[in-house]
């Protein structure tokens, strides 16, 4: 009975040094590159990816408390699970117009930093691994009044997904309120 284990051990170490030598191999074929997962999301006729570390979850649409005097691109705020979480319209801080809320939309929780937010979207179509030799610069006057929030590029054929940068969307003024101001602001 020995003799079987000691077989199963052999057995399983060279499959160990197997998948350990392909794998190798493997990282030089690709050039050693980093790979990072994007969440692809549409607004709008465009496509967005955003960087899926810090995506926590996709929701179907929850019924959405709008909170008056709030700019356009603040829908509302929800309760996850005891936590009250602002949803953004995404579109108007990218220089669209702002949406009309179909049952179909999703929210896109994501977090950077001590900022958590629910990003209202039309589609999320899926994940997909990029490299950093995909990355493309954007081109001069692309984006326009929304370009610092992007920061590359990959094309897919005939179409291109517009990598976002969460941390700097997210450090944006129009959505940080501030209720220290406001509160100076009613005296």
């Amino acid at each position: 009975m020995q003799d079987n284990q000691g077989y199963e051990i052999d057995q399983i170490l060279q499959e160990m040094r197997s998948d350990y030598w392909r794998t190798l191999e493997a990282v030089e074929e690709d050039g050693g590159g980093t790979k990072a997962e994007y969440l692809i999301i549409r607004c709008g006729n465009n496509r967005y990816g955003l960087l899926a570390a810090s995506c926590r979850e996709v929701l179907k649409l929850p019924h959405l408390v709008r909170v008056p005097r709030l700019p356009e691109h603040l829908r509302g705020i929800f309760n996850l699970r005891g936590e009250i979480v602002a949803v953004t319209d995404i579109c108007p801080l990218l220089g669209q117009s702002g949406q009309t809320v179909h049952e179909s939309f999703r929210l896109v929780i994501v977090e950077e930093g001590a900022i958590k937010t629910a990003l209202l979207v039309e589609v999320v179509e899926g994940l997909i691994e990029v490299s950093e030799e995909q990355i493309e610069p954007l081109a001069e006057g692309a984006g326009a009044g929304a370009r610092d929030l992007f920061f590359g590029k990959v094309v897919q054929g005939e179409e291109a997904l517009v990598l976002l940068s969460l941390d700097k969307l997210l450090g944006r003024p129009e959505l940080i309120v501030d209720q220290k101001e406001q509160a100076e602001g009613k005296r």
